[in-house]
């Protein structure tokens, strides 16, 4: 894991923050090989976490991508909002001295969150804890994107691969 990666998990435990990896390099945490830049994260939508949430990573430096402020990602109704108008699904963070170490925050549970959240696997690294989606939450979430990227077509054979060819559905 990098060292910015680690930082940020690091302090999202700190902090108390209520989330779960999934995406890229969630896959690459289950020992799959894939290249990612960007860390996708399923936060958990109350008001409270997402105030925690955001003094994390705008403390890490991190800038909305999006001209709005960060704290404009903690009222439902923008969320919504950005889903309808904009067909948005994340909510993109991006260090603006490094763009390519970006922060994906789901607008809406891409599966119920405490669902992924009890399911989920703790990897412990050198002064954090990571908490991932479990592989078959990952393929669920895989199976959901329409149309699939070629790279999520990818995913989805390397994680049915991993759980002995079983096919998961919603």
């Amino acid at each position: 894991m990098e060292p910015y990666q680690a930082t940020l998990f690091r302090d999202l435990g700190t902090a108390g923050v209520s989330y779960v990896l999934c995406g890229g390099l969630a896959i690459v945490l289950h020992g799959l090989h894939r290249f990612t830049a960007d860390i996708d994260l399923a936060v958990a939508l109350d008001a409270e976490n997402l105030h925690r949430f955001i003094e994390v990573v705008t403390g890490l430096g991190y800038r909305p991508r999006a001209p709005v402020p960060a704290g404009d990602l903690v009222d439902a109704d923008n969320r919504r909002q950005w889903r309808k108008e904009k067909k948005a699904t994340v909510f993109t963070f991006v260090d603006p001295n490094l763009p390519y170490r970006q922060i994906d925050v789901f607008l809406e549970d891409p599966l119920p969150f405490g669902e992924l959240q009890a399911q989920s696997l703790l990897q412990q690294g050198e002064g954090y804890t990571v908490r991932i989606a479990s592989a078959e939450h990952l393929l669920r979430m895989k199976q959901k994107i329409q149309p699939p990227r070629p790279q999520d077509t990818v995913d989805i054979l390397m994680l049915e691969q991993k759980l002995g060819g079983r096919k998961v559905n919603e």
